[in-house]
């Protein structure tokens, strides 16, 4: 399962450094059409704007799936070892079950709404750009069960170590 989590992280290391880069040259191109060869570009602006937001889902599931969200520790830390264990599993409930109604239930019935909904400049579908929510949530949910069977993993590794 490590080797498969390693090819994820590569796939969205990938993805999202190619986004990056992606919207740096549209940007620059927008700046560049705009005020040295005065030309409009008003595809580029709604172009950037749907990457950023396969960017900033597609990042946010990768950081997620490294452990390097943020997180309010300070009350956890203050509880004994099998009580964070304990908060540890909840939350890791929480966030399947939530990943799992609001971002891929919820996405691909927000994905099926919008298919027929066109974007202005670029004529894209709404549907491509709204199918990063589900995309990211099983993302999410694939972590938080890899995270969930490591920490399985090092209990047990830490019990037979004793």
């Amino acid at each position: 399962m490590d080797k498969l989590k390693q090819t994820v992280d590569k796939i969205l290391l990938s993805i999202t450094s190619t986004l990056l880069v992606i919207m740096v040259v549209l940007s620059v191109w927008q700046v560049l059409a705009r005020y040295v060869l005065n030309v409009s570009s008003p595809g580029t602006e709604e172009a950037i704007r749907f990457l950023l937001i396969w960017f900033g889902l597609l990042g946010a599931a990768y950081v997620f799936g490294i452990r390097k969200h943020i997180a309010i520790l300070f009350f956890r830390e203050k509880l004994s070892e099998t009580k964070q264990e304990v908060l540890g599993a909840l939350t890791n409930v929480i966030i399947l079950l939530t990943a799992a109604v609001l971002m891929v239930y919820g996405g691909l019935q927000t994905v099926l709404l919008t298919v027929s909904q066109v974007a202005p400049a670029t004529g894209i579908s709404q549907a491509i750009v709204y199918a990063s929510v589900p995309v990211s949530g099983m993302f999410i949910i694939f972590y938080t069960i890899y995270n969930m069977a490591a920490d399985k993993k090092r209990r047990k590794e830490s019990v037979t170590s004793l």
